[in-house]
């Protein structure tokens, strides 16, 4: 019985350390597997997948920035009222003509009023005059309507700024001084591409 004793208790260790092995082998395989399923899940899923997203984006902007300088992409397609666009020429889209967009006033920055330097606005911004001829008048004077920019923007405060038709507020005066500088209502509209308060 004495012999019996012995042979069980070398027994449990034995059958402990068996279980011990197999009770880490699911942890092992995790361990090993997860990077490599990882890997396999990024390389075969979402790489092509942000691929082809990256690949129709850029079709389309292409597409939008060939539509903006006037060239033809496809059958159909005519060039949009945005930054750089020319004016369709009569007899097309009805006989209308679309205003061209120009001069672009082009990253313009002003202290804000009462900040004491330590805030900014810049902006970017198209000028649309009511035809061609308000748009010859509008490029002669330029550099007088960049000045008369800066004055208007400089003398804007934080209040002004942060208010919800703060834009619409800047785009009236904008409106108003540059048909006051030309001397009639030639400024048709001020487009924003860029409004950026810091």
């Amino acid at each position: 019985m004495s012999d019996s004793a012995p042979d069980k208790s070398a027994e449990k260790p034995a059958s402990a350390a068996g279980k011990s092995a197999g009770g880490m082998l699911p942890t092992i395989i995790a361990v090993v597997l997860a990077p490599v399923l990882s890997w396999v899940v990024v390389s075969f899923a979402v790489i092509p997948k942000l691929t082809d997203n990256i690949k129709s984006e850029l079709t389309t902007i292409m597409a939008q920035a060939s539509n903006r300088d006037g060239t033809e992409v496809g059958a159909g397609h005519q060039a949009d009222a945005g930054a750089g666009a020319q004016a369709a020429p009569k007899g097309e889209a009805g006989g209308k003509e679309k205003p061209e967009v120009r001069p672009k006033f082009e990253n313009l920055t002003v202290n804000i009023a009462g900040t004491q330097g330590t805030r900014y606005l810049k902006v970017t911004f198209n000028v649309v005059g009511k035809n061609d001829a308000a748009n010859k008048k509008i490029d002669a004077k330029h550099a007088e309507l960049v000045d008369t920019t800066l004055t208007i923007l400089s003398g804007l405060s934080m209040p002004e700024l942060n208010e919800p038709s703060g834009k619409a507020v800047v785009r009236g005066r904008l409106v108003a001084a540059f048909n006051d500088l030309l001397k009639a209502p030639l400024v048709e509209q001020v487009f924003f591409s860029d409004f950026v308060v810091q």
